[in-house]
């Protein structure tokens, strides 16, 4: 449940900012209100759903300085695994062999053009390399992030397309085998932060919003 949730908010059924009514989520899931009322209130303790006095839960939102705390933190985190794992690659040449496979199935959703596989996949590659470091607080500062990073990468998706986002996780798994700390920390800057600052994720959320208004009355 948590992750059909999850999905119609990458694919841009639900958009950031959007109420979320517990008996409306259940008939549109065809389910009973039970699983959903569980699933908002994890989402709710994972950042993904906010829950306000008088107007009840709504999808996170995606606005600039919101977006810029997760990010920091996210690259903080990332940056972090980056040493751990260059380190293990000096001892074992193989250590990178997750994230190649995540890369070969991200590859292939991107030939297929399946924008929300692109997407989840996006998060399993960065939430493999936390995993890879051997950190496991580093991890577990992590996941929590994931479902929000999921739905922030859908809309990237949407908004870039999806070769563009395969083509950078080639770049980020060749210079993580160069083992150059400094290169690595660079591009994640980019990936992570410059990358997300290019794209005006509330106004691109207003367009999609439009855009489903103009559907929907003809």
């Amino acid at each position: 449940m948590v992750d059909a949730i999850v999905e119609a908010a990458a694919k841009g059924v639900f958009l950031p900012g959007d109420r979320l009514v517990e008996a409306e989520l259940a008939r549109s899931l065809n389910v009973s209100r039970i699983p959903v009322r569980e699933a908002l209130r994890l989402l709710e303790s994972q950042g993904v759903v906010v829950s306000e006095r008088y107007r009840g839960m709504s999808l996170m939102s995606v606005d600039i300085d919101r977006l810029e705390k997760i990010l920091k933190v996210r690259l903080a985190l990332e940056k972090l695994a980056g040493v751990e794992v260059m380190a293990k690659l000096k001892t074992d040449p193989t250590a990178l062999a997750p994230l190649e496979k995540v890369l070969a199935e991200m590859h292939k959703a991107g030939r297929a053009d399946d924008g929300f596989r692109v997407a989840s996949l996006d998060t399993e590659f960065h939430q493999m390399l936390c995993a890879l470091s051997g950190n496991e607080v580093l991890l577990r500062t992590f996941e929590p992030l994931s479902r929000q990073l999921t739905i922030i990468f859908g809309l990237s998706v949407m908004k870039k397309g999806v070769q563009s986002i395969v083509e950078e996780h080639d770049e980020l798994l060749e210079v993580l085998r160069g083992g150059d700390q400094a290169a690595f920390d660079a591009l994640m800057q980019v990936h992570i932060l410059d990358y997300s600052r290019a794209v005006d994720y509330e106004h691109f959320v207003e367009q999609l919003r439009k855009l489903e208004h103009r559907r929907k009355t003809g």
